[in-house]
């Protein structure tokens, strides 16, 4: 009994160091390639120039590649964010709740993974009403229900444990698939008052706990994204409805 007790332990620990390797900590090199690659999708839909503002800026390095471009940009993000110590990029903080801008003072407004991390959805579109010129466009980048499933099974694979909820607004991270589905972030939108004008996917395979890291290449993740129910975020394009 004692023999067989430590062989399967001895299994056990051998399944988790092959786990370790292939779903590894994500490394801010590997989110900041993601980012670039989304960026660069985000840009198509863009007028090309005007007034940005981008909420949730992190190190505020789509800020400075958007100012390279052309844009007028200003960047915020809360006090507590992770990346504060990471800034390349003027960021200015903020407190989370009313942005702090004049009425009609931007042409498009960016944010990129930031609205499944505010509990005050629906109030925080009113303040993206506010600072938006008319006729400007909005951008969000959000995480889809592929994400979260994928999200799921990794960091299973790689804890032992059930996940925790990612973003404000899910009980926990089985009710988090439907919450960061298409329809549901559309309802969202409609309901606040949004035409939405395009959805896209980011057609991009990427979880919550890394496969991989660095180490699997954006084309491989483009077209593991085909075979594996779509990309971890979708795109959604904004206008305000006309009143």
């Amino acid at each position: 009994m004692m023999q067989l007790t430590l062989s399967f332990k001895s299994i056990i620990k051998k399944i988790r160091s092959i786990c370790s390797f292939y779903i590894a900590n994500r490394t801010l090199n590997h989110l900041q390639n993601i980012r670039e690659y989304e960026l660069d999708m985000v840009i198509d839909f863009l007028p090309s120039e005007g007034r940005l503002l981008e909420i949730g800026a992190g190190t505020g390095w789509q800020a400075d590649r958007l100012s390279s471009l052309g844009y007028n940009v200003s960047a915020i993000d809360i006090e507590s964010s992770n990346y504060m110590e990471s800034r390349i990029y003027p960021v200015l903080d903020y407190d989370g709740e009313k942005l702090p801008f004049n009425d009609n003072e931007f042409d498009i407004i960016f944010s990129s993974n930031v609205l499944e991390h505010i509990p005050h959805i629906y109030e925080f579109q009113n303040e993206i009403h506010r600072v938006l010129k008319p006729n400007g466009i909005v951008l969000h980048v959000l995480p889809s229900s592929s994400w979260r499933f994928w999200s799921n099974i990794s960091e299973m694979l790689r804890t032992w444990k059930l996940p925790q909820v990612h973003g404000e607004h899910a009980k926990n991270a089985i009710s988090e698939i439907y919450y960061f589905s298409r329809w549901r972030w559309s309802r969202l939108f409609y309901e606040a008052s949004w035409n939405i004008e395009c959805v896209s996917s980011n057609r991009l395979f990427y979880t919550g706990s890394s496969i991989m890291d660095s180490r699997l290449s954006i084309s491989v993740r483009k077209s593991l994204s085909y075979v594996l129910g779509g990309g971890a975020c979708n795109i959604f394009v904004l206008r305000g409805k006309a009143e």
